[in-house]
């Protein structure tokens, strides 16, 4: 599949004026990586990120590694675990990998950590639209 990835994407999309502009790394085996900080205008409190950026950022990096097996999927249902608050403008690494692929059922599972440990991480279960 072309590495066309959507401009205004939210997460990913370099024309997006409000997104986050994350860039992946991606490898055919179905990893998606990238290193990043999270502002402080996508706090939820002084100095946290909001959590629903941190779902939004694990959900993308799950899609991606998807997307490096030259797939297109949506993500079916997702479940989330959150480890410790992230403070903004914290380095951190944000990990998605495939963990079973059935065709056009793929399970992923994701994470977001620094060297001190795990922020959050998921699991998702992404299918491909019939054709």
């Amino acid at each position: 599949m072309e590495n066309k990835e959507y401009q205004k994407c939210f997460v990913c999309g370099k024309e997006n004026p409000i997104g986050l502009k994350v860039d992946f790394s991606l490898d055919d085996s179905g990893n998606a990586t990238a290193k990043l900080m999270i502002a402080s205008d996508y706090e939820g409190y002084p100095g946290v990120v909001h959590g629903g950026i941190i779902s939004t950022l694990l959900d993308e990096a799950m899609a991606k590694a998807v997307f490096a097996l030259g797939k297109a999927a949506f993500t079916a249902n997702m479940s989330l675990k959150y480890r410790r608050q992230l403070s903004s403008n914290t380095p951190v690494t944000l990990e998605g990998r495939i963990t079973t692929d059935r065709g056009r059922f793929i399970k992923t599972a994701a994470t977001i950590f620094d060297d001190d440990g795990i922020y959050a991480e998921a699991e998702a279960l992404f299918v491909l639209p019939r054709k």
